[in-house]
């Protein structure tokens, strides 16, 4: 009688090396499947812009303005390219501010000031410089900072 009495056992991976090998490569297919069927379009491809495209005027009649420049580099310290001191005279100072960058910032305070630094310069010539920007009453002040082939 236990002739007729089998146990009755799924394909494992072991007795079977081509189910264990089939199943990874449908997952995959399903995915490829999947990823294909939400990225296909079926809507035309973007036409090349109209050469009779032309962009609306400004209705602003102010331009906007330039922002003062202010170069932190090794050797000088100068705004829009004209030299105001030294940075080792600046650095010398036991002052927070530098006055020759007040008296020069001073002369328009609503004008926007982008501070370049150089990578080597130490802090405290940035600090002092930002110390500056504030005696004399700069609200936009933007750093940027360069490498010494930049500036």
């Amino acid at each position: 009688m236990r002739r007729g009495l089998r146990p009755l056992r799924a394909p494992s991976s072991a007795t079977n090396p081509l189910y264990a090998a089939l199943a990874p490569m449908v997952d995959v297919l399903t995915i490829l499947l999947v990823f294909l069927l939400r990225t296909w379009s079926t809507d035309p491809p973007v036409r090349p812009d109209d050469p009779s495209f032309q962009l609306p005027l400004s209705v602003e009649e102010t331009p906007v303005g330039v922002a003062r420049r202010l170069d932190l580099a090794e050797g000088e310290l100068s705004l829009n390219g004209a030299r105001l001191t030294s940075t080792k005279a600046a650095l010398a100072r036991d002052e927070a501010v530098i006055p020759e960058l007040v008296t020069a910032l001073a002369a328009d305070p609503d004008a926007p000031l982008h501070i370049r630094v150089d990578a080597d310069l130490p802090y405290a010539l940035l600090r002092q410089a930002l110390s500056s920007a504030q005696a004399a009453g700069v609200r936009d002040v933007t750093i940027v900072a360069a490498s010494r082939a930049g500036l």
